[in-house]
């Protein structure tokens, strides 16, 4: 038999997520001067690859004009390049460069020092706790990062904004 789905276990979860991306985003992730969208268009071309400007902007929720300015700046800063669409002359795609790369690699790298000396701060117990805790997580939070990245604009649907979570169709 099916367990039902409780609006109460999604919140928990949901709170919990939200409060590891705060701690990662507000009071960890801070680096270099880079804004988090900065930061998270380069995320995305690392993950991506080379990617339209109006990709970029859709992705990130911002106008076109905004992640061009964005992307001027970063360009400016050596942190991307513009290269010709291959597939269409008149384009062009933005991608990482190598200092981008690196200042990516040196942003997680500050991140996870960051996040070892928040640790030292837990009783061992507690830190093994946690420990465990991520074990589990890891392959979940894995799952939901892949379904995010093929879906970006995953929008829940209507039920689940009222949270009604009664099967459809009953």
């Amino acid at each position: 038999m099916r367990r039902e789905r409780t609006s109460e276990i999604r919140e928990d979860v949901a709170a919990a997520l939200d409060l590891g991306a705060a701690l990662l985003s507000r009071r960890v992730a801070q680096g270099r001067g880079l804004s988090l969208a900065a930061r998270g268009v380069l995320g995305s071309l690392e993950e991506a690859g080379p990617t339209r400007l109006t990709a970029l902007a859709a992705v990130s929720g911002v106008s076109q004009p905004a992640m061009t300015q964005l992307v001027g700046r970063l360009e400016r800063d050596g942190l991307v390049v513009r290269l010709i669409d291959p597939d269409d002359a008149r384009a062009t795609l933005v991608d990482l460069s190598d200092a981008g790369h690196a200042l990516l690699a040196e942003l997680r790298r500050l991140r996870r020092d960051r996040l070892a000396q928040l640790l030292d701060t837990l009783s061992p117990h507690d830190e093994v706790t946690l420990s465990l805790a991520m074990r589990v997580a890891l392959p979940l939070l894995q799952q939901l990062s892949s379904r995010a990245a093929e879906h970006p604009h995953f929008q829940p649907a209507p039920e689940a904004l009222t949270g009604d979570l009664a099967a459809p169709g009953v």
